[in-house]
């Protein structure tokens, strides 16, 4: 009987090894699914359904203001001067009188005259001074409409067509606008850059020439959305993006570039025509993991 109750025993015992070692597996495949399914789903993101509307890039570029018209008017022929009606500072119409020479042995009376509208930002002579071949007589100056001239880099100009408005703070801290009326087909050999001219309008003059500009170009339209610069972020290669979920709320970075930094939000472009954006919870999720999603209004644009 003895023998019978230890066989007994022991049966008892194996069974209960047999069913806890069971058991135990079960339990350990059960959490290693679970653990594998967290990894897929991890956490919950707020998201918003964004729809986009064509924004243009802000093109910046420092820059300069210059009259569309100033030369040095010349003499094309030796003389001393002997009439000099006009001063510097004065508006002279196209083809008035700016000096006329004598020239001696010739009884010559050759004039000098002004090549188009404008003032006389220097007179160099005076009566009785000689003038050779080639002396400067005065410097004119047209300088309605102003220049503002731009060096835009090579990978921007594409963004640029005639038309395109434009604006600038100038040094004094005014605000300027124009539009953009010559691209240059070649760029400066040096720093790889095109000139663009923006044409403004200084009727009253109060624009010089010659003064520091910071300017402002806006760019082609283009599919853009918009978006809180909080949620911006980097990729494993550096590059500057926002993390949005796919339609079956997977995590995906979206590498993006920024058209303009407003005061209430930031205009992005290379999210397509509709992204689902997430505007909380990115810092807690990774590329292709799937994600609980919360939807939420969109802002007004």
């Amino acid at each position: 009987m003895k023998i019978k109750q230890t066989y007994k025993t022991a049966a008892i015992c194996g069974s209960f090894i047999v069913i806890w070692m069971i058991s135990g597996s079960l339990v350990e495949e059960e959490n290693f699914k679970k653990n594998s399914s967290s990894l897929d789903t991890l956490s919950s993101v707020t998201i918003i359904n964004s729809k986009a509307t064509d924004q243009s890039q802000i093109l910046k570029s420092s820059g300069f203001t210059e009259a569309d018209k100033f030369v040095q008017v010349r003499a094309e022929i030796s003389g001393r001067v002997i009439s000099s009606p006009v001063k510097q500072g004065d508006f002279v119409e196209e083809g008035d009188l700016i000096c006329q020479l004598y020239i001696a042995g010739r009884e010559a009376y050759p004039k000098i005259v002004a090549p188009f509208s404008g003032y006389l930002e220097s007179l160099r002579v005076d009566e009785g001074d000689f003038l050779n071949t080639g002396a400067v007589c005065a410097s004119l100056i047209d300088p309605d409409p102003m220049l503002l001239v731009a060096d835009i880099a090579e990978k921007d100009i594409a963004q640029i067509q005639l038309g395109s408005e434009a604006s600038a703070k100038l040094i004094s801290g005014r605000f300027i606008s124009g539009e953009v009326t010559f691209i240059a087909s070649s760029a400066d050999k040096n720093t790889r850059t095109f000139r663009v001219e923006i044409s403004v309008n200084n009727a009253d003059r109060t624009i010089r020439d010659g003064v520091s500009a910071e300017i402002y170009i806006r760019g082609k339209e283009e599919p853009a959305h918009k978006i809180s610069p909080a949620i911006l972020s980097l990729n494993d290669q550096g590059k500057l993006g926002i993390r949005t979920v796919t339609s079956d709320n997977k995590v995906q970075f979206k590498e993006i570039k920024i058209l303009e930094d407003t005061s209430n939000g930031m205009w992005v472009s290379g999210l397509g025509e509709e992204a689902r954006i997430i505007t909380l919870g990115q810092e807690y999720v990774f590329q292709g993991q799937t994600v609980n999603v919360k939807e939420s209004p969109a802002p007004e644009a």
